[in-house]
């Protein structure tokens, strides 16, 4: 209802009439609006059903008693909220609305205005614009003295680098410098999480370095969102490396956590959707119970289509390599071979290469399991020379090593190293 109340508000006036609303100046009201907002950050993550309630307000005070420093926060929480809705084309232009109220009410929180914002944008524009949005966040965030949403912005840019495909080594660095952000302001949450995706990008680089993460046991007993992405990383880096039984294990722990507490959109709903989606269909094709895996990745590639209508340029390739994988789970092997191709093609156009190596490597197991072991072959070395690209040399040398147990020594030695 108040989501609803508040886009029957909001249709009332154009943008220009919102942008130029007059400013509060009402001591009280602008102290209202500060408590309100910091109540809005809060319950994002804790309390996400009250969102709408507090985010109504903000709105209605901004056009009724004026424009405060703090009314962006309200906008862009809206374009966030309606965006994880479904309505991504409205949600965008709120966020947009909120970035231009910055320049009319000051940017006092600029930081997580931009923040919150660039979660959206991601799922209009391309990925990899996300990661100068998020410098400037974090920027803006620490001139304020606003350490925790610069924290908050580097995380998620580098979370965006993750799909968006950057370069391995570069990630770890980024990543070693969001964790000495966390450990220097005591964010003990966020270091956990950073350290869990260290450890998979160590793994894919091939390095012996141990992440040891000694909070992490205690979180996970007792923080659903720690525990839903130790479930989903331990369930990404299993299928990397083609470890079905933890694979379907820890999918399964992801499917079983309770509801994602945030709110808003954000990045983790992405590789979220794409890799329990690719287990599912994974499973599917090995389980008795293929019809409940077939759905959930059902479930994933559908969620897909319907971003890729807002981005075709990071999703298409996603929603295009979830069909190939459905279409073989169904045995329809033409349209599976069709689908692999466009997803293919689709990653190489949006510079995915990281997907575009995937999309090589699943279409390569596509074709082994039909006995087709030329094209495989030829996927599979496509597959290496992406994910070398890539930086992920550990995933390479698994891969060999695969290749190598698969098809008889002389048919690759000359072409494949690890």
């Amino acid at each position: 209802a108040c989501v609803q109340e508040t886009t029957t508000l909001l249709s009332t006036r154009t943008d220009d009439e919102i942008l130029n609303t007059r400013q509060m100046t009402e001591p009280t009201m602008i102290v209202a609006m500060k408590f309100l907002t910091k109540l809005e950050s809060s319950m994002s993550q804790t309390t996400p059903r009250s969102v709408p309630f507090v985010t109504q307000q903000i709105i209605e005070l901004s056009l009724s008693k004026g424009m405060s420093p703090m009314s962006p926060i309200g906008f862009v929480y809206f374009g966030s909220l309606i965006s994880k809705r479904g309505d991504i084309s409205s949600g965008y232009r709120y966020v947009k609305l909120a970035l231009s109220l910055l320049d009319k009410v000051g940017r006092e929180c600029a930081g997580e205005v931009i923040c919150i914002a660039t979660q959206v944008k991601i799922f209009v524009e391309p990925i990899q614009a996300a990661l100068e949005y998020h410098d400037d966040g974090y920027a803006a965030s620490m001139v304020t003295g606003d350490v925790y949403n610069a924290l908050l912005n580097a995380i998620l840019k580098d979370a965006c680098m993750y799909v968006a495909g950057v370069k391995l080594q570069t990630m770890r660095e980024e990543y070693n410098k969001s964790e000495r952000l966390a450990k220097e302001n005591n964010h003990f949450i966020h270091l956990v999480l950073i350290k869990q995706v260290q450890r998979d990008v160590l793994r894919l680089i091939g390095s012996d370095e141990e992440v040891t993460i000694p909070e992490e046991e205690k979180l996970v007993a007792s923080n659903n969102s720690v525990l839903k992405t130790f479930c989903f990383r331990k369930a990404y880096i299993s299928f990397m490396f083609r470890s079905y039984d933890d694979a379907k294990e820890y999918v399964s722990k992801f499917f079983d956590c309770h509801e994602n507490a945030w709110a808003s959109l954000v990045v983790s709903h992405i590789y979220n959707a794409l890799y329990t989606g690719l287990i599912s269909f994974w499973v599917a094709r090995k389980s008795r119970d293929a019809q409940c895996w077939i759905a959930r990745g059902n479930e994933s590639k559908l969620t897909l289509k319907r971003w890729a209508e807002s981005s075709r340029w990071t999703f298409e390739n996603k929603w295009y390599l979830l069909e190939a994988e459905e279409s073989f789970s169904h045995n329809d092997y033409e349209a599976a071979k069709s689908f692999y191709k466009q997803a293919i093609s689709s990653a190489k156009l949006h510079k995915f290469v990281h997907e575009e190596a995937l999309a090589y490597e699943l279409a390569a197991y596509f074709h082994l399991e039909l006995g087709e072991m030329e094209q495989s072959m030829e996927y599979f070395l496509a597959a290496h020379e992406r994910y070398h690209e890539w930086g992920a040399f550990g995933k390479c040398s698994s891969l060999f090593e695969f290749v190598n147990s698969s098809f008889s020594p002389a048919s690759i030695e000359s072409d494949v190293a690890p």
